[in-house]
C-alpha cells in the first residue's frame, strides 16, 4: 500500500545532566523540566491541570456566590445544609481540576473511571444549583429573626394585672410570630416573684389569636394571618400581690 505511515506524536527532551533544565514536547504538551528525567510526570501534571477542567470549577464558584448573595438574615442553622453543599460543591470541583478522579491506568479505564470525571463536574454543578434554589427558599419563607426590632411599651415595672404591648415590624412578610418573654423581679434582694407568676400574650385587636399562662422564658406561637406593618401583641401580668417585674424580650422570630 502507497502512502505515508502517520508518525507518531514526537516525544523529544534533552538534557545534558540531573538539574539541568531540559525543554522538549510531548504530543501538544510543552514541557519545561528542571531535572531531565522527571518529565514525563511533569507532563501529566500539565495534562491534569489543563485549562479545559477549569470552566466547571469557575462555574460551580459563580453559582455559590449567587446562592450567598441569596442568603437570608434569619438563624443560620436553618442553611446551614445549604452552607454544607456549597462547601463539597466547590471543594469536589476543586479535586476535579487536580485530576484527583481522572482513570490511574488502562485498567481504571476499562473499569469505567473514565466517565466519573465528566459525572462529578455535574454532580459540583447540580449540588450549586441546589443550593441557589435552597437560599431562595430560604429568603422567601425561612425564619427571620427580629429579636433587635421588637419593642416594649408600658410601665418599666408591672404588677399584678399590669399590661405591656410588644411591637414588632412584620417584615419580611410571614404568616406566624414566635415570642418569648423573660421576666425579672424589679426588687431581686426584696422578693422572689418570677417562678409563680405567668401572662397572657393576645394579638392585639383579636381577641381570637391569645395564649395564656405563659411563665417566664416560654416560646409561643401566634398566627398573624393578614397583617402588615406593625404587629402589636397585648401582654397581661399575672403575678403575687405586691410583685414587681421587669420586662425584656428574649426572641422573636417571624416564620411561616
Amino acid at each position: 500500500m502507497s502512502g505515508r505511515e502517520p508518525r507518531p506524536p514526537e516525544q523529544q527532551v534533552e538534557a545534558s545532566g540531573p538539574g539541568s533544565v531540559g525543554i522538549g514536547t510531548a504530543g501538544r504538551v510543552l514541557l519545561l523540566s528542571l531535572v531531565g528525567p522527571e518529565w514525563e510526570e511533569r507532563a501529566e501534571r500539565v495534562q491534569r491541570w489543563s485549562g479545559w477542567n477549569w470552566p466547571q470549577f469557575f462555574l460551580v464558584l459563580l453559582l455559590d456566590a449567587v446562592a450567598l448573595s441569596l442568603a437570608p438574615d434569619g438563624p443560620v442553622r436553618q442553611i446551614a445544609w445549604v452552607y454544607a453543599i456549597m462547601a463539597i460543591a466547590l471543594v469536589l470541583s476543586f479535586c476535579r481540576v487536580a485530576g484527583l478522579f481522572r482513570p490511574r491506568d488502562e485498567g481504571d479505564a476499562a473499569r469505567g473511571r473514565r466517565t466519573l470525571p465528566p459525572l462529578v463536574s455535574l454532580g459540583c454543578v447540580v449540588l450549586a444549583a441546589l443550593a441557589i434554589v435552597g437560599m431562595d427558599h430560604y429568603a422567601e419563607h425561612g425564619d427571620a429573626e427580629v429579636t433587635g426590632r421588637a419593642r416594649i411599651t408600658g410601665a418599666a415595672s408591672v404588677t399584678d394585672g399590669g399590661r405591656l404591648t410588644v411591637t414588632v415590624e412584620n417584615s419580611p412578610h410571614r404568616n406566624h410570630l414566635r415570642l418569648s418573654l423573660v421576666l425579672a423581679d424589679a426588687a431581686p434582694g426584696a422578693q422572689s416573684c418570677v417562678p409563680a407568676t405567668t401572662y397572657d400574650a393576645e394579638l392585639a385587636g383579636s381577641t381570637d389569636v391569645r395564649v395564656e399562662g405563659v411563665r417566664s422564658g416560654e416560646t409561643f406561637s401566634l398566627p398573624l394571618g393578614g397583617v402588615q406593618g406593625a404587629v402589636r401583641v397585648d401582654v397581661v401580668l399575672h403575678t403575687d400581690p405586691g410583685c414587681r417585674l421587669g420586662t425584656a424580650v428574649a426572641d422573636a422570630v417571624l416564620h411561616d
